[in-house]
């Protein structure tokens, strides 16, 4: 099973403010989260020798590392632009940041997202703008399959075929999700949600609806990393990581395998197998939302319920503030923000040192996080723990 080294520890968290962001770039936005995560755990940009990101999407720029690392002022020893895709980015920068200060190459990393999305993109423009391409355009557009709603309508048609599902199933993702945004201070979203509020809202690509596709926002989130060794020393509190594991099935839509052959069931398997812990054992879920389809897959996969079982899960309460394992207390990527999915791992630090205010889920001990890029290509899954 895949291993992840326990003497390399999550010791600083930060995340911007999210929404509207006018007149800053995505440099500016990555500085601004990594000085908050620094000032979290008591650190200066002078201690960071270490420096692992995501370049923006919507104004690709090469060697984004070496941008942010010049705009803080950083001298790094160990330093990489990596993308995987949507969460499973953030995933591998952990993993990267854990790698390189196990093997010397640096002793404090810093691994970070954000970019001007929101207020970046043309005036005309609706969605997410992407300048950069996914490898499969040349053979989707023509058929109309245009960015990623698309896409993820198609996967969720064939889930309300195979499972005998309801677009209500999805509007129960909606609406936990903007009601655990309401407890966020920093949620783009600020108003209560029905389900039929979740009925009414405007058809974008059949059968997902306005309120069942994620936030195009501002924003930026980072993470410090260092060993626990240094991390006791210095009296800092600290997060273990203690599996991360990752499948690739495909990247064209014409490849997707069906929903029970994707990916995540195996990175869960395996995730889990590495940690000693299983579904059963999770105080909070921090799962992939850009779309509610994204929720109900993820939660059968990760064995929280039996296949074409997520909605009854959801009306359960099992997932709600006070359940079994409340889901994306910080209101996900549906109603907090999209931010690349690096706030969904912030927010797995922040509950497990429940530091997360109003949203605090109590005594919460051990996180899952689960992420994929594209349209479920590659699945990521990643299980911390708290001291």
């Amino acid at each position: 099973m895949p291993r992840v080294s326990q003497d390399v520890v999550i010791v600083g968290v930060g995340e911007t403010r999210v929404g509207k962001l006018p007149g800053l770039q995505a440099v500016q936005i990555q500085a601004w989260a990594v000085e908050q995560a620094l000032a979290d755990c008591g650190l200066a940009t002078t201690d960071v020798d270490g420096l692992i990101n995501l370049d923006p999407y919507a104004i690709p720029n090469s060697m984004f590392a070496s941008t942010v690392a010049e705009y803080l002022g950083l001298k790094t020893r160990y330093q990489a632009s990596v993308d995987v895709g949507g969460t499973v980015t953030g995933m591998t920068m952990l993993q990267q940041a854990i790698w390189a200060i196990e093997s010397g190459h640096c002793d404090v990393a810093a691994c970070v997202y954000g970019e001007n999305a929101l207020t970046g993109r043309a005036a005309d423009a609706t969605g997410l703008q992407m300048l950069n391409l996914l490898g499969g355009e040349e053979w989707e557009e023509p058929f109309g399959v245009h960015g990623m709603v698309t896409p993820y309508a198609l996967l969720a048609q064939r889930y309300l075929h195979l499972y005998g599902a309801s677009p209500a199933d999805f509007g129960e993702v909606a609406v936990l999700t903007r009601r655990h945004a309401l407890n966020n201070n920093n949620a783009q979203m600020k108003k209560p949600m029905t389900l039929a509020d979740h009925a009414a809202s405007r058809m974008i690509s059949s059968p997902l609806r306005l309120f069942d596709c994620s936030l195009v926002s501002d924003g930026g989130g980072a993470l410090i990393l260092m060993s626990r060794e240094r991390a006791r020393r210095l009296g800092l509190p600290y997060v273990h990581i203690r599996s991360m594991a990752m499948r690739g099935t495909h990247n064209t839509v014409a490849q997707t395998p069906d929903i029970e052959a994707l990916g995540m069931a195996g990175a869960a398997r395996d995730a889990f197998d590495a940690a000693g812990f299983g579904a059963a054992d999770m105080h909070v879920a921090l799962l992939h939302d850009a779309f509610t389809i994204s929720v109900l897959i993820t939660l059968e996969a990760l064995g929280f319920c039996a296949p074409g079982g997520a909605g009854d899960y959801l009306r359960s309460g099992a997932a709600a503030m006070g359940g079994a394992c409340p889901l994306n207390p910080h209101g996900g990527l549906l109603s907090q923000a999209h931010i690349g999915g690096m706030l969904h791992l912030t927010e797995a630090v922040h509950q497990l040192r429940g530091t997360a205010g109003r949203r605090q889920v109590p005594k919460a001990r051990r996180a899952v996080v689960s992420g994929n890029g594209g349209v479920f290509s590659v699945c990521g899954v990643l299980v911390m723990e708290g001291v």
